[in-house]
């Protein structure tokens, strides 16, 4: 291993609980990247009966609400149309402020890694701009293939199903089941190889300032001569990340699972706790995304600083001359 993990990992706080500037891009980019004792048995018949009825009378309710909002989008077809406007312009603005956000953390952390002691956000989004449509090139690389060679897969199947009639169509759909499983089986392990390359390809191009292609042939070299200690580090921040992640998601399952098996059991007659439940999510989620940004914030630092450290020990030059933040 060509890396003190511990340096790295101490390292990393300091920049992230200095600069926390950088909280703001790990923010950006986090938008690219959750029974009672027993009672006497009449009773417990009687109640669990009433609440049944008032369950079902609940999910009269929504099917009924349903019912209205769907007619109401047959007789207003355009909604439709902007609804897929309305989210493909939310699409579009994900991946620019992601892009951005996970291009102007990496700089950040490298600025403070060569000395700089206070970052400028405008400056480093500035920065950003300038790899953007590079990184979004080397996405689409590298992705773009799977995409195509899965959905073709896909079509073809099902074009077979079709033709070949009911019996032979439920026998190419249990065959295509069985495939699918096995696919994302096999695939798992090669997309955490996949994962980890173009990390390293990402910040070839962002810290060294190469083209696409280039950047992938350097990150290939990269990614090919540290591989073990590269995925010990994805193995132990998986699990960081998990841990996390699990942690800020408890007030959500604390608001909604409760609810959830009440309603199933019967034991909930109104909407109000599904409101309530619904309005405590809303307000959580920023605070929700705020922390998640920090955590990226710090799994970010980590990588980028593991690839100056394996890329400098071996070259012993910094990775790039220029700072301008």
């Amino acid at each position: 291993m060509n890396f003190d993990i511990v340096e790295v990992f101490t390292r990393a706080w300091k920049i992230t609980w200095k600069h926390k500037v950088l909280w703001i891009f790990g923010i950006l980019a986090s938008c690219g990247r959750s029974s009672g004792g027993n009672s006497n048995s009449s009773n417990n018949n009687d109640y669990q009966s009433g609440g049944d009825q008032a369950s079902r009378e609940m999910i009269r309710q929504l099917s009924a609400f349903m019912e209205k909002v769907m007619s109401w989008v047959t007789e207003n077809p355009w909604i439709v149309i902007a609804f897929v406007i309305f989210i493909l312009i939310l699409w579009v603005i994900q991946i620019f402020l992601s892009t951005t956000g996970g291009i102007g953390l990496i700089r950040g952390v490298y600025h403070a890694e060569m000395g700089v002691e206070k970052l400028n956000f405008g400056e480093l989004f500035r920065e950003s701009l300038r790899y953007f449509w590079r990184v979004i090139g080397m996405g689409l690389i590298i992705f773009a293939p799977f995409f195509i060679v899965f959905f073709g897969m896909f079509a073809i199947l099902l074009l077979s199903a079709r033709s070949a009639g009911s019996d032979m169509g439920d026998v190419f759909g249990g065959v295509f089941i069985l495939f699918f499983i096995a696919f994302c089986c096999c695939l798992i392990p090669f997309m955490i190889a996949l994962g980890l390359y173009v990390t390293q390809a990402s910040r070839a191009l962002i810290l060294e300032d190469l083209g696409v292609f280039a950047s992938l042939a350097r990150g290939w070299e990269v990614f090919r001569k540290n591989i073990v200690g590269l995925l010990i580090m994805a193995v132990i921040l998986f699990l960081i990340n998990a841990i996390i992640g699990i942690a800020i998601a408890i007030p959500v399952y604390i608001a909604i699972f409760p609810i959830m098996f009440s309603f199933l059991e019967g034991n909930i007659n109104s909407w109000q706790p599904f409101i309530l439940a619904g309005v405590f999510v809303l307000l959580y989620s920023p605070v929700a995304w705020f922390l998640t940004g920090i955590l990226l914030t710090y799994t970010e630092t980590i990588w980028t600083l593991i690839y100056i450290r394996v890329t400098q020990k071996r070259e012993e030059a910094p990775v790039m001359i220029e700072a301008n933040a």
